[in-house]
């Protein structure tokens, strides 16, 4: 770039992470260059480095697509990698040499902007958004302290806080539910224009409503069968299936498996995969071994004492009462 000065947008990131990059990148930058940090939408960005979480956005993806900048997706690496690999920066920088190469490469000798809007256009082909279970499980990262525009092809459906475990809801919306069109990105000044902040809900709850309701959009993530353990009591606002979402809860709260409990209540393996697969969106539940304590029913001798016991109960009462 022939200009002296870079605009550099960091978006996502937790403070730490954001101001230790800083800090890498004005070491790595030659010092002739002003940085000036800006925001992803201001219109002179040069430069955008951008937590992966949010870099399929629709808003991030409008950006990247309508103008040509290098950009950066920052991860947290799972296992030993190298530094940066395939316009990935894994966090926290500790080798800085893959760093400076591509600093030299794309922003201090950037290629034209034709090529880089061909590389682009490569990159974002190959790169289709799914919503799978990493999709959501990014919906409760408390670490990027941020705001999160929820939205499908109807508008906004709210705008939450994952770290305040709080959601602000669109009161213009009647309907409970969402589509494949369901999307998120940070949220901006606009969107919060768009909820009611008079009342706040509790986000686990609301997104756990919000996906039962939502077949189409979390069916995909049910496993055909497999061992489950939900965390907490699910409180459902569906008053048709509230029966049988609390006895689904009352087995998985202590562990079961899909075929198992279908069996046991006599439900369909759908409904039960439903209810599951409600959770894994909801970030309510873990995958357990088949040795870990599960749901017992009670034994069958147990269940006739009771019934007789009832009976027997009922019968005094028609005695005395002449019934």
């Amino acid at each position: 770039m022939n200009k002296q000065n870079l605009n550099i947008a960091i978006a996502g990131l937790s403070l730490n992470h954001s101001e230790e990059l800083k800090i890498q990148l004005r070491s790595l930058i030659p010092q002739n260059y002003m940085l000036q940090w800006v925001t992803a939408t201001d219109p002179n960005i040069d430069c955008l480095c951008i937590d992966e979480s949010f870099y399929k956005t629709e808003n991030i993806q409008q950006i990247i697509n309508k103008k040509c900048f290098p950009w950066l997706k920052t991860s947290i690496p799972s296992s030993t990698q190298v530094q940066l690999e395939n316009n990935i920066l894994f966090l926290p920088v500790t080798e800085q040499e893959n760093l400076f190469e591509w600093i030299n490469r794309s922003l201090i000798s950037a290629p034209h902007k034709e090529t880089l809007s061909d590389e682009l256009l490569i990159t974002n082909e190959m790169e289709t958004e799914t919503l799978d279970k990493k999709f959501f499980l990014n919906l409760y990262d408390i670490q990027h302290n941020s705001k999160l525009h929820l939205h499908d092809d109807a508008g906004t459906l709210a705008v939450i806080h994952p770290a305040q475990n709080t959601a602000w809801l669109n009161t213009q919306r009647t309907i409970k539910s969402t589509n494949h069109s369901f999307h998120y990105n940070l949220a901006n000044t606009t969107d919060l224009t768009k909820v009611s902040r008079k009342d706040k809900f509790i986000l686990q709850d609301w997104l756990w409503n919000l996906f039962w309701n939502s077949p189409e959009v979390i069916d995909n993530l049910a496993p055909e069968d497999g061992h489950y353990k939900i965390r907490t009591w699910p409180k459902p606002s569906d008053q048709s299936n509230r029966k049988i979402i609390f006895q689904l809860s009352a087995c998985f709260i202590q562990g079961g498996k899909i075929s198992k409990i279908a069996e046991q209540l006599n439900l369909s393996q759908n409904t039960v995969r439903h209810f599951i697969a409600t959770n894994i969106a909801a970030n309510n539940i873990e995958k357990i071994n088949i040795w870990d304590k599960h749901y017992a029913p009670p034994p069958q001798e147990i269940k006739q004492e009771e019934q007789n016991t009832i009976q027997s109960f009922f019968g005094k009462l028609r005695r005395k009462f002449g019934f």
